[in-house]
């Protein structure tokens, strides 16, 4: 819960001139920005450092340079100011061309080949506007509900809190990726899948995934290979190797010829996984976020949605 009481005692002004310091690294640089003396930056430069319990800006080879903690606040804080002047500059309308927002999006890692697509199709229409790409982890959800994301990626039907709002976004079949010539793709089929090694990627989710739930049912149990952190390390590991990943197909779909990897159907019956876009229920009437909703719609469905059998 908020504390009402220790946020009215600070000076939300001093959140601007730390914005504007950790831009300018130079205290007469950012008073000329911010319109004030010198001395009265000077003096809230104090007054952060004693709110902060932290030097904030530090003089290293006869420059200021930013501590480790005033570089992790940096992004909260712009984010955190841009909200607060979308709020009071709101009147439902919203212009691409002229905005610098800077939009965080929270998803698995493979999100990022979507990226491509997506800003090129934004550089014409908002050439100034931004794309944050985070990773998602436990409790994405709620921090979506409390502004610290603008629009999440995951799959369909997975929010645990209330207050967001899904739609869906794409639909893909399971596909299982190896390197061009890999001895598995002569006779391609269940036999021949359940022969070699397989790479695993570690999620979200907490046990088994779909892919060894269809096997435990069937009796049957892979050959485990190593386990990744995360889908994009992947491609140069199957590329020298003869291990095969299972995956949805559009996690790889985009960058497996980059790395000269084939795709083949899975040998499974597995059903498709639905990957949905959520937002927060607070942020429904944003004109901004709807404009870049729609565009990552339309990023997702070119990077994922098709389907190749190559």
């Amino acid at each position: 819960m908020m504390n009402v009481q220790a946020l009215a005692q600070i000076d939300l002004n001093l959140l601007v001139v730390f914005d504007v310091l950790l831009e300018e690294r130079h205290v007469t640089r950012a008073a000329k920005r911010l319109g004030r003396t010198q001395s009265a930056v000077s003096h809230a430069l104090a007054r952060l450092r004693s709110l902060l319990g932290d030097p904030v800006l530090v003089r290293v080879g006869g420059k200021m340079t930013p501590t480790p903690h005033a570089e992790r606040l940096a992004p909260e804080v712009r984010r955190l100011l841009c909200a607060i002047d979308r709020v009071l500059a709101d009147d439902g309308v919203w212009n691409p061309g002229e905005s610098e927002r800077v939009f965080a999006l929270a998803g698995p890692d493979f999100v990022a080949s979507m990226l491509p697509g997506l800003l090129a199709d934004m550089e014409e229409a908002a050439p100034s506007v931004g794309v944050e790409l985070v990773s998602a982890r436990r409790g994405v959800f709620g921090e979506l509900v409390h502004g610290r994301h603008d629009l999440v990626i995951a799959p369909a039907a997975s929010a645990d809190v209330e207050g967001v709002l899904e739609e869906p976004l794409v639909q893909m079949d399971w596909a299982v990726f190896a390197r061009q010539g890999h001895p598995a793709l002569d006779d391609w089929g269940l036999d021949a899948w359940m022969a070699h090694r397989h790479v695993r990627v570690r999620t979200m989710r907490e046990g088994q995934g779909p892919v060894d739930e269809a096997l435990a049912a069937a009796g049957l149990e892979r050959r485990p290979g190593p386990v990744l952190p995360h889908f994009m390390l992947v491609p140069p590991v199957l590329a020298q190797t003869d291990l095969l990943l299972t995956v949805p197909s559009g996690v790889l779909a985009s960058m497996a010829p980059c790395f000269g990897l084939v795709m083949r159907p899975c040998p499974l019956e597995l059903e498709p996984i639905a990957l949905a876009l959520y937002r927060s229920a607070l942020q429904e009437r944003d004109p901004g976020l709807r404009w870049f909703g729609e565009r990552v719609r339309q990023a997702a469905a070119a990077a994922f949605g098709a389907e190749d059998g190559a």
